[in-house]
């Protein structure tokens, strides 16, 4: 991968997660400009610019031995801190076009815009998700539209975690986090079911890493909602949008 991007930039997603031992191989790389590719005898020098961003606190990292302070060090240059979501109300509005724009171009719709309640909804939501979590959302309203708006009957947003909690006591559940993640998995899988045509448990349990008892439970969900349909049954069974 840096190779192939010699003279130019290479973009290091989560740089937070990396494990020790691909963070002593990057350290290296920093200080020597040299690599060597798989199968290679030899090294190569490689002139690229690193770009790295994470959402951990990475001196926190360092402090926990999670992170190499050397490796921290290189890194840290020029630094730039992207406040979440939740205080940039100001963006939301051009983040929702730019995703209309490339949900409509992907799944061939013609989506014409959001409608002024759904900007307002999504202003006043908190993004536990971030960017991640409003393109979730966005195209989900956009594959269930069928008259060309974004509108806030499409909606689907997790409830803000003291909500949450709030109503756990009378539930009698422990408590639980997970909402946002269960929102975001039942995304993949309309996104999944529109991109194939169809989905089965077992793409659920690839593309999200999820048990086959999660997967069951996401997509029987959907199905209650009347958002997916089922197909078949058995080993064959799978779901489509409905």
């Amino acid at each position: 991968m840096l190779a192939a991007a010699h003279g130019g930039t290479v973009f290091l997603d989560e740089i937070g997660e990396l494990v020790p031992e691909a963070q002593a191989m990057l350290l290296r790389f920093l200080q020597s400009g040299e690599g060597r590719a798989v199968g290679a005898t030899a090294t190569t020098h490689v002139d690229v610019r690193i770009i790295a961003a994470t959402h951990r606190d990475l001196e926190d990292a360092v402090e926990r031995a999670a992170f190499r302070e050397d490796l921290y060090y290189r890194l840290r240059r020029v630094v730039l801190s992207v406040p979440p979501l939740r205080e940039r109300a100001e963006d939301i509005a051009l983040l929702v076009e730019h995703v209309r724009r490339r949900v409509n171009a992907r799944y061939g719709l013609a989506v014409v815009a959001a409608t002024r309640e759904v900007l307002d909804t999504l202003v006043e939501h908190r993004w536990p998700g971030n960017i991640r979590e409003l393109e979730a959302v966005v195209e989900q309203a956009m594959i269930l539209q069928r008259d060309g708006w974004l509108t806030a009957a499409h909606l689907e947003l997790a409830a803000p975690r003291w909500e949450r909690t709030a109503v756990q006591p009378a539930l009698g559940n422990k408590p639980h986090d997970g909402q946002a993640d269960a929102t975001l998995r039942r995304q993949r899988a309309l996104q999944l079911a529109a991109s194939r045509g169809s989905i089965s448990r077992r793409d659920l349990c690839v593309e999200c890493r999820i048990s086959g008892e999660q997967a069951r439970l996401d997509l029987t969900a959907l199905t209650q909602r009347g958002q997916l349909r089922r197909v078949g049954g058995g080993r064959n069974t799978r779901y489509v949008l409905a």
